[in-house]
């Protein structure tokens, strides 16, 4: 294992470990498009990062039916579960299979719920009249069971994916607020609805009705992640999923990447971005504005923002769908973990000299075949031998680098001047610059092996600067 021994130089009393698991909690709706199928073999590898409390079958302007008479889903689980015992060596986290289908629902798959063409609901912004009224609604598993989490005495958020409509969200949400007046403001309030456009009419009937619910509205999913987009990805599929040895990856419905909906769940990923937190702040499921005129309506701010974490989120993939058909953990890679022991959070004052320092390990192998296959002729040259790099990799090439940036969220909108010490020795100071009120400067901490596929971690600093 090596480690890069650092200390944050500020006078702080809280303590964090970045390796720590705080999962975060996830319903997902779906109504199964081909683009929702692949979504979710990404997303079933994800699993281990969240707390999955619900994956409901429901529809949209798109699939008014719905897709709950297809066994696609139950098909999914069944190569999860031929992989499972793969993926637990990579990570004990990974829920059993059982557990995955006890908590599968069916939802909202009426078509009379429906009232807008897809035209329409690609159109839908915020502030739209809302056209529904799911008071006379039935009730669906899918529904009660947003209900019974949201009710939970859990103070952690609830990102409920729309992947498809949001009907079932929007039901669930009336139940809480007729039904249990005296919970209705908590529980909401929890709800971190993140939908992939408005695939139905929920979306301004939940701003109207329930403002207290965040409502996280894409619209450039398509242009980055959707059908069409990334058709150079045939190679990818070919060789990881469509293969003949993956049985997951086997379930994908598309010949190259096609994943909608793949960025409502790399959202709520504590990936050390912390866009969970608060969804001005961006990271792998976009960056997202306050909309005028409402309190927790947010849309994203285009498709740059998307692409920009495409290809750490594609390694991530790419090292998950490998852990699937491997059963040693040394024979893969996995990420480097980040530690900040005395916080990310900081507020210092103008002028004042702030030195940001972490811990990092990185506990896998060098990979003295990776190594010579890619700088193998230009070692040649300098007369080393393959045999040399096989018996010491780790002379030839450091496990991990580390790179220090300034992120452009924070309300401090000029440059600072960020120094940054040798990558062996990853720390970074700056002068707190002069202002008149409190600012705020983001500065991400981005920790990348040098494996194959290589790996990104992340710790995102939060400095308050005050005259």
């Amino acid at each position: 294992m090596r480690k890069h021994a650092l200390v944050l130089s500020l006078l702080l009393s809280a303590c964090l470990g970045l390796g720590a698991r705080n999962l975060p909690r996830v319903i997902v709706l779906t109504d199964a498009e081909t683009d929702d199928r692949c979504s979710m073999v990404h997303f079933l590898l994800h699993s281990n990062d969240m707390q999955v409390d619900g994956i409901v079958l429901s529809n949209s302007c798109f699939q008014r039916k719905g897709w709950s008479h297809e066994p696609w889903l139950a098909q999914q689980l069944d190569a999860y579960e031929k992989v499972y015992p793969n993926l637990k060596v990579h990570d004990p986290a990974y829920p059993t299979p059982d557990y995955l289908r006890s908590r599968v629902y069916l939802g909202d798959e009426n078509p009379d719920h429906i009232v807008l063409s897809g035209a329409q609901c690609k159109a839908l912004l915020p502030g739209a009249e809302p056209v529904i009224d799911p008071s006379d609604w039935e009730d669906t598993p899918g529904s009660d069971r947003i209900v019974e989490v949201l009710l939970e005495d859990d103070p952690r958020k609830l990102f409920i994916q729309c992947w498809g409509g949001g009907n079932t969200a929007a039901r669930a949400f009336h139940k809480l607020k007729t039904q249990y007046p005296k919970d209705y403001e908590r529980a909401v309030s929890k709800a971190v609805l993140y939908c992939i456009w408005y695939q139905d009419a929920a979306g301004p009937y939940i701003e109207r009705n329930h403002p207290l619910v965040t409502i996280l509205l894409n619209h450039h999913f398509s242009g980055s992640w959707d059908y069409g987009t990334m058709t150079n990805t045939t190679g990818f599929v070919s060789e990881y999923m469509r293969n003949g040895k993956n049985p997951l990856g086997d379930c994908y419905a598309q010949p190259y990447i096609s994943e909608g909906d793949t960025p409502a769940f790399l959202h709520s990923l504590a990936n050390g971005l912390r866009s969970d937190e608060d969804p001005t702040y961006g990271g792998w499921g976009g960056c997202f504005y306050k909309v005028e005129g409402f309190d927790n309506v947010y849309r994203d701010t285009g498709f740059g923002q998307l692409r920009e974490w495409i290809e750490p989120a594609m390694h991530d993939f790419q090292a998950r769908l490998q852990w699937c058909v491997t059963p040693e953990y040394e024979k893969a890679n996995h990420h480097p973990k980040i530690e900040v022991p005395m916080g990310l959070d900081h507020t210092v004052h103008s002028g004042d000299t702030v030195r940001l320092e972490a811990v990092i390990h990185d506990d896998d192998l060098v990979d003295g075949e990776t190594l010579w296959m890619m700088f193998g002729d230009m070692w040649a040259q300098k007369g080393t031998r393959k045999e040399n790099v096989l018996a010491h990799p780790e002379n030839y090439r450091r496990s991990c680098r580390s790179a220090w940036y300034q992120y452009p969220v924070g309300t401090y909108r000029e440059s600072i001047d960020l120094r940054m010490g040798p990558e062996n020795e990853a720390y970074a100071s700056f002068v707190a610059p002069k202002v008149t009120e409190a600012k705020t400067i983001h500065v991400i901490l981005e920790v990348y092996d040098m494996e194959v596929p290589r790996l990104t971690s992340y710790a995102r600093f939060i400095i308050t600067v005050e005259p």
